[in-house]
């Protein structure tokens, strides 16, 4: 691909040629006794499913050396083998665990540790630039819940599955693969779910539509995270570095990195930050003075570090100086930077010297950080400081850094001309990836075509002889034509006749659950599962995220009949298929035996179809190797100067970063990352690493049980176990984040911690508005509870810290500046439902996080929930609490306001760990007098300075922001504000005080003074009896009748025009104003106001049916007066039944239709002829009496508009309601005449009524004759 004798293609083939070496590694060779380094990159069957009765098989699983962190290594090869070792147990210890769970009964439910798929079915293969990926359809029946998948962490991307067929279930067959496509949408959105994997052994593929098979995953670990690690330790192990004499031996030398002794003169100028006393000079006298400074800097001799007047001109204290110094210059420089001390900012400095101090893009640095999160942090400061930067990875949630996305890159760089012979190569691969997969598709379609097989093809496969073949043709002269038109013709289907049948699908549905499987949406971390996208997808579907390719399905269309599922080894298929002519074989039998036919095809084309898939992997792996190289072009020719990545993409990119051939590698967070992540990428160009982080802080994550403690440690850093060995390191000593009293609480950890100037100041550190303290233990008792994840949480804590964080809202601390932080996951989802619940009022709350996911974080309020308590006289267990690097974390991201939440007592005596933690944290706080140690929480208002303590959630229910003062403050209408003390500003208060105004009307309001103006009278209404209706049987406009006599009785003529005049008279500067010269405010009854009825249109809900059952009043009738005109006049009319008189009781009612136009027909009255003699029965206050009505004429004919059901007893409904259709109880017509009580009493009733029930009784008049 290059001509060697030009020293830069000479440079590009050596690119090249690391490239090949990585994708196509070959482990099988290895020295002796070094076993391990011939392990393939993924699992065997073996390796998930050993004998567990075979001691030598067990005694290689087994095989684990102890990771002797604590003194030198003797030997690489013991180091290196130690970490693969752990690596891979801890791959593939929990599916090897859920696998022999399963194999010891199969019959077994998805549990705590495995996921179990039955029914699974091959559909296909997707054939991509990935290789070939597996297509199968499963169900979930075993889980016995619904599954979320957008939420779940089930069959993410990367993780390690093991399949068996469902005859064997692993008793002799495990086929071990890797989920290679999450996708939803047409995917795992189906029933049944739909989900790709890649056969970790391509001899394994399945090609049988209808082999049923097995699938077991577990919910612990994430193969991906550790898949790559494991193959970078095995070129680690061909490739010697100048790292070597310190990881391996503890070299204490600390010597100049080979590049800087080279040229130790460097550009430090960018250390030069301000001038000193620069108020009092003008922009071009400080322009000049930053001049004069930076002269002497731009050639400076860096071995012998800084001089000490640089610090009067730099933003760095003399302790981040000295970091600075040590990550330019040593080989191996590690930098430990407590809470708060400017860690990233540090290596930001450092890493702009080195790249100012060389040829712009001539060597690139790597970054990496454990998290994508702290990568993209890096970043973004790189960027700010004009760094040309590209991500590898496609996991960033940042939108910035998308930006510099490796895909982007592609995109916008353009290529040197060494390119065109890449280009060349890629398309040459690609045509025979493309020839491949037409190759393929043939061979299925000969085994599984779209109508039934080529006798010819059953005949080359030596499945049938020559003279049954001919036997067949002889016959073809005639030709049965097929029963439907779909059906296949030709020799194969006349010789079925009526045994040929589609085939069936294999399509079971999984059951409906009721059962939600818990939602993991809130409880997965956005760092859970740090899978790098990038390589999973293809460059023009890379921000999407999608696999394209081409589909390949794999199923009968057509089969035969075999009812009584007669297989080979049955002695009558077998003297059925001796036969020479074929049309000699009994009709019955032929379905049975083309099936017969059909597996033996598919069996002896299975090895051809896989040798088919090992061709289109070794095919995709050429399109892998272009596509890397042609990647290092684009960087080069793009002049990249730093590449970031997590540290799981450092190994999986390992041969695109080896071939760059880097000199200077930066980890962020490394003592977060896992020792083996780090040691696999040490590239045999590397002449520097830098490791910066704090051992004190979070430990690598670890899966597995038993694999993070003694004698294991798989939790012990790099960067942990050279600081413990006395490695030479620099210290950050100086904090920029808490307030002194709160780096009090972490000095017990941090003995030398300082503090800068900046954290002393008022108007960068402000007072916790509500609190006369910034940091506060509140202990308690209340126990806790176990989530069905078996994660912690505590309902009372998690409410008193809601309830706590809205009053702290309530006096003002914007959202964005309170933080929540909490060990357990259970906890953080309670504390996230009670916020929605509590909270409503506010915007919805997210800022709540557990404490492995808030490392470098910071706000300025934190509030930290324990969690953990088995009421004061125990059991007491502290659980993840006693882990101090996680305690660190927690009490030491607060700027200006910390507070705990939490059993204290259970911390001091559930083990020395914990005591040794958080009893040094009770000590500051018992010191400072901020333990509440009697269960009281103190909390101070603003306003009148009086502080409260609160011991429980209920106690919050009547703080309003304040204290329980009554407020003495004047509202803008002059009346006092009267409340009990509140957050709340008055000008969003509504005034209680009964109105003073008058209105135009002459009235007085009758409303309170902070509500609209309002008067019942009609003047102010404007609603006369004398407005104008439509006669009986009219329409106005919404179709409803109204009957003319029984309108607004309470209104005279008079009054309508005097109303009138008076409306048409009098101005808004007429209306009287009285009281304390407050403005008039309009009401609903004012000329021009933008609410009421004044300005809007009458709607069908304004009215309401009278009790006569004809006509409509207004709704806002005040008809106290009428109301009790009616009560005397039922009162009257029930004196009979009272004394016990016999009554007969007719029934009358009007049908009521909608025409075709929506309008309300009402028809003819209807009457009941049948007279009952009704019992009184007492029901409460009401008499009830139960009645038989039989209705005997009707008028009309209902017509059932669309949308309402047909009344089945015949009678037209109202279209407003369709409650109950037939005829209710006297009780009922007693309610609806409202003979008993008033009209407030009843209204309630009267109002939840439906039309029908108020039409079908005509008045009290007409329902009661004595």
């Amino acid at each position: 691909m290059a001509d060697t004798d030009n020293p830069k293609a000479a440079d590009f083939q050596r690119g090249l040629d690391i490239i090949k070496h990585h994708i196509n590694f070959d482990a099988s060779s290895h020295p002796s006794g070094q076993e391990w380094r011939s392990y393939p990159e993924l699992p065997t069957g073996d390796d998930l499913n050993p004998d567990w009765d075979d001691p030598e098989q067990l005694a290689k699983i087994r095989h684990l050396l102890p990771n002797t962190w604590q003194e030198p290594w003797e030997s690489k090869n013991t180091y290196l083998e130690t970490h693969y070792r752990l690596q891979r147990e801890e791959a593939i210890t929990m599916l090897r665990y859920s696998v022999k769970k399963f194999k010891d009964d199969p019959a077994m439910m998805d549990d705590e540790e495995t996921c179990v798929y039955t029914r699974v079915f091959v559909r296909g293969y997707l054939m991509t630039r990935l290789g070939p990926m597996c297509q199968v359809q499963f169900s979930t029946k075993r889980s016995g819940k619904k599954i979320r998948w957008r939420q779940t962490r089930r069959l993410t991307v990367g993780t390690l599955v093991a399949i068996s067929t469902a005859a064997d279930c692993f008793k002799t067959i495990c086929m071990p693969a890797i989920i290679s496509d999450h996708s939803i949408r047409d995917g795992l959105d189906q029933n049944p779910p739909v989900i790709h994997f890649q056969w970790a052994n391509i001899n394994d593929a399945v090609i049988d539509p209808n082999q049923e098979l097995v699938m077991i995953e577990t919910r612990f670990g994430y193969f991906e995270a550790v898949r790559h690690s494991m193959v970078g330790l095995q070129h680690v192990a061909d490739t010697p570095t100048c790292l070597d004499k310190y990881l391996v031996h503890a070299d204490k030398s600390d010597i100049p990195a080979e590049y800087v002794e080279q040229n130790p003169q460097m550009d430090v100028r960018s250390l030069v930050h301000h001038i000193p006393n620069s108020s009092s000079m003008t922009e071009t006298e400080i322009g000049a003075e930053l001049a004069r400074v930076r002269e002497p800097l731009q050639n400076y001799p860096m071995l012998h570090g800084f001089d000490s007047g640089l610090s009067a001109y730099t933003n760095l204290d003399n302790s981040q100086l000295s970091a600075v110094h040590r990550i330019l210059t040593k080989e191996l420089a590690i930098v430990q930077g407590p809470p708060g001390t400017g860690k990233t900012f540090t290596s930001v400095q450092a890493l702009q010297i080195l790249l100012n101090s060389q040829e712009r893009g001539s060597n690139v640095i790597i970054v990496a950080a454990q998290t994508n999160h702290a990568v993209d942090q890096i970043l973004t400061q790189l960027i700010k400081a004009n760094v040309n930067v590209v991500r590898l990875g496609g996991r960033t949630q940042n939108e910035e850094i998308k930006r510099y996305s490796m895909y982007n890159l592609r995109q916008a760089a353009k290529m040197p001309s060494s390119t065109l012979r890449a280009d060349t190569d890629y398309k040459n691969s690609e045509n025979a990836r493309r020839t491949n997969i037409k190759t393929l598709e043939e061979g299925i379609k000969d085994v599984f075509p779209k109508d039934l097989i080529d006798p010819v093809t059953l005949r080359l496969a030596d499945i049938i002889s020559d003279s049954q073949l001919q036997s067949l043709q002889a016959d073809q002269t005639w030709a049965t034509a097929p029963s439907s038109p779909d059906m296949p013709t030709g020799l194969l289907a006349d010789w079925l006749g009526d045994q040929l049948v589609k085939a069936e699908l294999q399509d079971d549905k999984d059951p409906d659950f009721e059962a939600v499987e818990d939602d993991d949406e809130v409880d997965l971390d956005e760092e859970d599962y740090n899978l790098e996208l990038d390589d999973c997808i293809v460059d023009e579907d890379e921000n999407s995220g999608r696999i394209d390719g081409k589909f390949i399905p794999i199923r009968h269309v057509w089969t035969g009949a075999n009812p009584k599922s007669y297989s080979k080894g049955d002695i009558v298929i077998r003297r059925q298929l001796q036969k020479s002519n074929l049309w000699d074989i009994d009709a019955k039998y032929r379905g049975a035996v083309y099936r017969y036919w059909q597996q033996q095809l598919l069996s002896k084309h299975h090895q051809l179809f896989c040798n088919l898939l090992a061709v289109n992997v070794r095919t995709t792996k050429n399109l892998k190797i272009n596509r890397w190289f042609k990647d290092t072009l684009c960087i080069k020719s793009s002049r990249i100067e730093v590449i970031g990545c997590t540290t799981t993409g450092l190994c999986k990119y390992r041969g695109l970063l080896a071939a760059l051939r880097p000199r200077t590698m930066l980890i962020e967070e490394a003592a977060e990352t896992r020792e083996a992540n780090i040691l696999s990428a040490l590239y045999s160009s590397l002449q520097q690493l830098i490791l910066v982080g704090d051992h004190q802080q979070l430990a690598p994550h670890c899966d597995t049980p038993g694999l993070g403690e003694e004698p294991y440690y798989l939790r012990i850093s790099m960067f942990e176990r050279l600081v413990y060995l006395q490695m030479p390191f620099t210290v950050l000593n100086m904090q920029r984040r808490m307030i002194p009293s709160l780096r009090e609480v972490l000095n017990p950890f941090y003995p030398q911690l300082l503090d800068h100037p900046v954290v002393t100041r008022s108007d960068t550190r402000p007072p916790v508005p509500g609190m006369a303290v910034p940091s506060f233990f509140f202990h308690h008792t209340w126990v806790d509870g176990l989530d069905e994840n078996l994660s912690r949480f505590n309902v009372l804590e998690a409410e008193m810290v809601v309830r706590f964080m809205d009053y702290l809202l309530m006096n003002g601390v914007p959202a964005s500046q309170i933080t929540v932080l909490t060990f357990y996951r259970g906890q953080k989802k309670r504390i996230l439902h009670e916020c929605k619940t509590k909270l409503r009022q506010w915007a919805p709350f997210a800022n709540v996080f557990t404490v492995d996911s808030y490392q470098g974080e910071e706000n300025d309020i934190v509030i930290l929930s324990l969690v953990r308590s088995n009421g004061p006289n125990g059991p007491h267990q502290a659980g993840f609490l006693q882990d101090q690097n996680r305690g660190v974390v927690s009490i030491s991201r607060a700027r200006r306001g910390f507070y705990i939440f939490g059993n204290m007592i259970n911390l001091a005596y559930a083990n020395n760990a914990s005591w040794t933690m958080w009893g040094r944290v009770r000590q500051v706080f018992e010191r400072q007098g901020r333990l509440g140690e009697d269960t009281r929480l103190p909390i101070t208002c603003q306003n009148h300075g009086k502080t409260t303590w609160m011991s429980h959630p209920e106690d919050w229910v009547n703080c309003h922001g304040g204290c329980d003062i009554k407020c003495e403050e004047m509202l803008s209408c002059g009346h006092g504000c009267g409340r009990q003390c509140h957050w709340v500003s008055h000008d969003r208060l509504i005034c209680r005080e009964p109105c003073e105004r008058i209105l135009s009307c002459t009235h007085r309001c009758q409303r309170f003074c902070g509500e609209d103006c309002v008067c019942d009278c009609a003047i102010f209404t404007g609603a006369y009896a004398h407005d104008e209706f439509p006669v009986n049987d009219a329409t106005l406009g919404t179709g409803i009748d109204y009957d003319s006599t029984r309108v607004a009785p309470f209104i005279a003529a008079d009054q309508r025009h005097e109303g009138a005049a008076r409306r048409n008279g009098v101005g808004r500067e007429d209306v009287g104003r009285r009281g304390r010269g407050r403005d008039y405010r309009r009401g609903i009854g004012y000329d021009g106001a933008n609410r009421g009825l004044a300005s809007r249109r009458i709607e069908e809900s304004d009215l309401v049916r009278s009790s006569d059952g004809q006509s409509y009043r207004w709704a806002m009738f005040n008809a106290r007066q009428d109301d009790k005109q009616k009560q005397a006049k039922s009162a009257e009319a029930l004196a009979p039944l009272l004394n016990g008189t016999t009554l007969a009781i007719h029934d009358t009612f009007r049908s009521i239709t909608l025409d075709e136009h929506g309008k309300r027909n009402i028809g003819e009255e209807v009457e009941s002829r049948e007279i009952t003699t009704p019992s009184p029965k007492e029901d409460g206050d009401l008499l009830s009496f139960e009645d038989a009505v039989e209705i005997t004429t009707q008028a009309t004919s209902p017509v059932s508009p669309a949308g309402l059901s047909p009344n089945p007893t015949g009678l037209g409904l109202s279209p407003f309601k369709q409650r109950r259709q037939q005829p209710r109880s006297f009780t009922r017509a007693l309610r609806s005449a409202r003979i008993f009580g008033s009209y407030e009493e009843e209204g309630a009733e009267w109002e939840s009524g439906s039309q029908d029930d108020v039409a079908s009784v005509k008045g009290c008049d007409d329902l009661i004759s004595l």
